[in-house]
């Protein structure tokens, strides 16, 4: 469990901030091979435990489906579970669920999804802006997951006074990696982005990866271990900055 706190790269504007709550998952992997019930029970889940946890919104950062090719019921399922929550949901498409030309984000069930659901869908990346949260995300929908892809090229600094959480789906290059990797993400990079705070996908497992005073976290997959699994709870105050923890939610 992470409870560092990293004070906010906007103190001069921090008077207008709310206090926010927000949960941080990735790689659902709905529609995979192996775990259709259990990614489908873990999505639930977390719907389920967002009031409970008294969340603001909830962040979904990549690699939501296992392919492109997922049936029509899947993507309707999903559809229906945004909708029961009664708080912003905010997708980042992944590797393996691309915003393309083929995507299923384009697909029939997602033309009548609900208002709360937010998916990011430009490739140079853009800002979903929730004034009333007085929070703002930022992400890039990937295109292709090659080497020539960054995700977080092109990363305004906030100006509103928001909060300003930035989402990226890929690879954190550590020191002593050696290999070129698709969707790079290197420590000077999240050193140097103008965020709060940095929610990263990719990653099936939890680890925090913060640079140079920006908290920088992989939220780990969701799909149970022994009925259990875990999300990432990110706390957004004034006062004392950000903050995150790691809480499990009961998968039946």
């Amino acid at each position: 469990m992470t409870n560092m706190g990293i004070p906010s790269n906007h103190h001069s504007t921090s008077h207008v901030r709310k206090k926010l709550r927000l949960l941080h998952t990735s790689d659902t992997h709905l529609g995979g091979d192996w775990h259709v019930e259990q990614a489908r029970a873990a999505l639930a889940a977390l719907v389920d435990a967002a009031p409970r946890l008294g969340a603001d919104a909830v962040l979904i950062v990549g690699d939501v489906f296992d392919h492109a090719r997922v049936p029509e019921a899947e993507l309707e399922f999903f559809v229906a579970q945004m909708a029961r929550l009664a708080l912003p949901a905010i997708i980042l498409p992944g590797n393996h669920d691309l915003y393309d030309a083929e995507s299923l984000y384009r697909r029939t069930p997602f033309h009548r999804a609900p208002r709360n659901l937010r998916i990011f869908s430009q490739h140079q990346g853009e800002i979903i802006s929730l004034p009333d949260l007085t929070l703002d995300l930022w992400g890039r929908a990937m295109p292709a997951h090659t080497p020539e892809f960054h995700p977080l090229e092109g990363m305004p600094a906030g100006s509103n006074g928001h909060w300003l959480v930035a989402l990226a789906h890929g690879h954190f290059h550590f020191e002593d990696d050696r290999e070129r990797r698709s969707s790079p993400i290197f420590p000077q990079e999240v050193a140097q982005a103008p965020c709060d705070y940095l929610a990263l996908g990719h990653w099936d497992r939890h680890i925090e990866v913060s640079c140079g005073g920006v908290k920088a976290v992989y939220s780990g997959s969701p799909l149970p271990t022994g009925g259990v699994g875990e999300i990432t709870v990110v706390e957004l105050d004034p006062g004392t900055g950000v903050h995150t923890h790691q809480t499990q939610i009961a998968i039946s």
